[in-house]
């Protein structure tokens, strides 16, 4: 049996996993990671952890590709981080897709982290009957993939999917990437913490420094009216971004994943309420607007689903 090994580099750990072409997932492991550490001192303790699940496989089985997903812009040729991965800056000019390779004499392969979630979704999650979507994962920041024509569209160099980054207010605040009013700035887990705070504070309540957009997601789900208000207004700017895709990419599904997709209905549905605003009628008709179904292996399943691609 062939297996791919699937590595999701975090902020705090590394998560690795031994992956069927089905989607099974045969055994898993997560390294903890220090992201001040060298290069080596990050990827050697991933490279010997995936040793020991090999060592673990049964007699037959045989590990053929490698697939490893991290934030930043990725070089699809040499994989080589080139930038946009400043949590975990000994990654950045250096290709963990090489180091991996060469240690275990299989074609090993780099992608964004969102890429290779959209990939996973593609191949064994909610983009299964699906030629055309787009991905979009909330979390701190927001991140995205396309797929068209039944295959993940990377672009030319590789840096296709940079969804968070669509402009949906040119007087907006400033991003990260240097541009303003980005999609992310609105949307994120990052933003709806912001707006939900600021809808506290308003109100003559204190919101606390240790709430997270969970949180938020959760209150949402009790009943608070703030946190309800806040996914409601996320929903609008995400159904903008979605209907200027639906126009340029005539895309069959919508696909959100991310913790914050787990708010579920009260997300999904104000996205569906808004989104003929923001497209044509034609292009809009017919979509299917749903949450992921990945969740907790998105990383893993996504990095081996993108391997096993590129590998054939």
């Amino acid at each position: 049996m062939e297996l791919a090994a699937g590595i999701d580099f975090g902020g705090t750990f590394a998560k690795i996993g031994l992956v069927e072409r089905g989607g099974r997932v045969r055994s898993r492991a997560q390294v903890a990671m220090d992201p001040r550490e060298s290069f080596e001192g990050i990827v050697e303790p991933v490279a010997e952890t995936l040793r020991g699940l090999i060592a673990n496989t049964a007699s037959g089985e045989k590990l053929v590709t490698i697939g490893i997903g991290t934030p930043g812009f990725i070089d699809k040729t040499e994989g080589v981080l080139l930038g946009g991965c400043e949590n975990i800056p000994s990654l950045q000019k250096r290709s963990v897709q090489q180091y991996l390779g060469k240690a275990f004499g299989v074609p090993a392969f780099a992608e964004n982290d969102a890429t290779s979630a959209a990939a996973g979704e593609l191949a064994f999650g909610a983009g299964r009957n699906y030629s055309n979507f787009v991905f979009i994962t909330i979390g701190t920041a927001i991140g995205g993939g396309l797929v068209l024509g039944g295959r993940v569209y990377r672009g030319w160099r590789g840096f296709a999917g940079e969804i968070g980054h669509l402009c949906v207010n040119r007087n907006g605040p400033w991003c990260n990437c240097g541009s303003r009013g980005c999609f992310e700035q609105y949307a994120s887990g990052t933003a709806i913490l912001r707006v939900y705070s600021e809808k506290l504070r308003k109100r003559g309540e204190n919101p606390g420094s240790s709430l997270t957009a969970r949180e938020v997601v959760e209150r949402a789900r009790a009943g608070d009216p703030c946190a309800r208000d806040t996914l409601e207004e996320a929903g609008m700017w995400i159904a903008q971004a979605f209907g200027s895709l639906l126009n340029v990419l005539d895309l069959e599904a919508c696909i959100v994943g991310g913790g914050v997709s787990e708010a579920g209905e009260i997300l999904l549905e104000p996205i569906r309420r808004h989104l003929p605003d923001h497209c044509w009628r034609q292009t809009g008709s017919g979509v299917i607007v749903r949450t992921a179904e990945l969740r907790n292996d998105a990383g893993i399943l996504g990095a081996a689903a993108q391997a096993f691609e590129r590998l054939e």
